[in-house]
């Protein structure tokens, strides 16, 4: 799912910038497919970005460095998503009306606080948007075994990739009701995958970048945008499946963007807004659904109200994306960072 990438080797501090902008243009689509705007339900391709990106990451930072891997995952996912948990708790508690399919008790709350996926009566997890999670830590943990059981970190990309496949394949011809198996049975665990083999094809081509393979990229990618849009507006191709109709496209999306690698002028201010909302993304990932719930159910209703003018409605909606970005990077700059930075300093 949306985290830092910055990652510590050789005591420098490495960011491969096209994936930390790639996090704010998935993070955005996101925000504008739960926002809803004239019926629009499109931008939900952002979650299968995230977890291209968070393949091929995880295969980057194990290739450098394993130590602590698990430990440094959870204190990147966790800290926050109580935090956003606890805030929905409290609202579904003092404002029932606003969560009509939250369900608040003692294994809900259990089950969300570990990950482990669970259906009780068309809800779950508390926040809502935690099923990434379960699969982003179910990735994480599969990962883990095998750095604890493989001391060649080498095989330990293809290890993992292999297990995840593994356990797949057995789910495929295993008929159960337990919906937590059905839960990653039918979920995105091969994204992951993608983003897993698209670290080694990056390591092929990185340094062997030529203009062809440039243009081939981007033009693929352009493609595979529209292809997501036009499927999300008509489903046109979603028989397919999530993993073919979102996953393919979306990795040749992410691919795009890692062959922009050397053309990113950090000096360019939009580059720096891009960059520092990509250190914000995933608690804009997690805390967008407040601020636009705020805004359209709240605020907008009781001031401006609402109009037939498109103009007015796109006005309003690029309000909420000011305020979504904006309060994102307060929440990184107070709340996630400082708890990042802590943890940090005591692993060390």
């Amino acid at each position: 799912m949306p985290k830092s990438i910055l990652i510590n080797l050789h005591n420098k501090k490495v960011l491969i910038k096209s994936i930390q902008l790639l996090r704010t243009v998935a993070a955005l689509g996101v925000v504008f497919s739960h926002y809803n705007f004239y019926g629009l339900d499109t931008g939900g391709f952002g979650v299968d970005i995230f977890f291209i990106i968070s393949g091929f990451i995880i295969a980057y930072m194990v290739n450098k460095n394993t130590h602590n891997f698990m430990l440094k995952r959870i204190v990147r996912i966790a800290p926050l998503y109580y935090i956003a948990t606890a805030f929905t708790l409290s609202l579904a508690l003092f404002k029932p009306e606003w969560f009509k399919n939250v369900v608040v008790n003692g294994e809900a709350v259990l089950k969300s606080i570990f990950y482990i996926p669970y259906r009780i009566n068309s809800s779950g997890p508390i926040l809502s948007l935690g099923w990434t999670l379960n699969n982003e830590m179910f990735f994480y943990f599969v990962m883990f075994v095998c750095i604890v059981f493989i001391k060649n970190k080498k095989f330990l990309v293809i290890a993992c990739g292999s297990l995840i496949g593994l356990f797949l394949l057995s789910l495929y011809f295993t008929n159960t009701n337990l919906y937590v198996l059905n839960f990653y049975k039918k979920g995105l665990l091969p994204e992951f995958i993608f983003g897993l083999i698209l670290y080694y094809f990056w390591e092929l081509y990185k340094s062997k970048q030529t203009l062809v393979f440039t243009y081939a990229a981007l033009i693929l990618g352009v493609l595979s945008l529209v292809f997501m849009i036009f499927n999300d507006l008509t489903h046109e191709f979603s028989f397919l499946g999530r993993n073919i109709s979102r996953g393919i496209p979306a990795l040749l999306f992410v691919n795009a963007f890692l062959v922009l690698e050397n053309y990113i002028n950090e000096e360019n201010v939009f580059i720096k807004l891009g960059l520092k909302l990509g250190d914000a993304s995933y608690a804009m990932y997690l805390f967008h659904p407040f601020m636009v719930f705020f805004l359209t159910r709240l605020v907008y209703p009781s001031t401006i109200g609402k109009s037939d003018f498109f103009l007015i409605e796109f006005f309003k909606l690029i309000i909420a994306f000011v305020v979504v970005c904006i309060g994102s990077i307060l929440i990184f700059e107070m709340i996630d960072k400082p708890i990042l930075n802590w943890f940090r300093k005591r692993i060390k």
